[in-house]
């Protein structure tokens, strides 16, 4: 009998959030449509972030300078190791197109 009277109480609250939801206008399901989005896209990149190991808004410092990435194998390397040939910095030669 609980269950009953906790389900009925449940469906009357569904019933009266979907009567009010088809009275909001479509700009205002359309915004909490992209605000929702958002927060599923940035919630899916924090967990993509974590299974990489993370991620840093700065390049990686060492002793030897600063760490670049390779332009064609995407390698860190420290600065001072690598090429730069053009604006595009390399880590090794044989990458040099």
């Amino acid at each position: 009998m609980k269950l009953l009277v906790i389900l009925v109480v449940l469906f009357i609250v569904a019933y009266a959030l979907w009567q009010k939801w088809q009275r909001i206008p479509p700009q205002t399901k359309q915004l909490w449509g992209a605000i929702f989005g958002m927060a599923g896209a940035m919630r899916q990149a924090k967990k993509q972030a974590k299974q990489n190991g993370g991620f840093s808004a700065k390049a990686p410092v060492t002793s030897s300078g600063l760490m670049l990435p390779c332009a064609t194998c995407g390698l860190h390397v420290p600065q001072g190791e690598g090429v730069s040939v053009g604006g595009q910095f390399y880590c090794c030669a044989e990458h040099v197109k």
